[in-house]
């Protein structure tokens, strides 16, 4: 098993209302091109103070493998979510990007 991090950047418009005490929540899912198919365990979350954040996802190889271990998941799915007071205000579309392309690079999102 090899640890690696998934860097996510998440920007959104300056007309976007972002109340004070926002942050951008997201679920991440492993799959193939098609469906995510397995969650990766985590509260991935950080502060919405300043377009764009930057989320640093720590996963593990592991993540990447079907649960019976027959598959291994070669594709990311997210939609990042403006969440204040438990509330979502804005979601992202969602979202897919092949593991290989996140090695080295940020994966970038936008709020719309």
């Amino acid at each position: 098993m090899s640890k690696e991090t998934l860097t996510i950047e998440v920007s959104w418009p300056a007309s976007l209302a972002v109340p004070e005490g926002s942050t951008i929540d997201i679920q991440l899912w492993a799959g193939n091109d098609k469906a995510g198919y397995s969650m990766i365990d985590g509260d991935f979350s950080t502060p919405a103070t300043a377009s764009p954040v930057t989320l640093e996802i720590p996963y593990d190889s592991q993540d990447l493998q079907s649960h019976d271990g027959t598959t291994t998941w070669d594709h990311f799915h997210t939609s990042p979510r403006l969440v204040h007071g438990g509330f979502i205000k804005n979601i992202a579309y969602a979202e897919k990007i092949s593991v290989a392309q996140t090695k080295g690079a940020a994966w970038k999102m936008a709020l719309r």
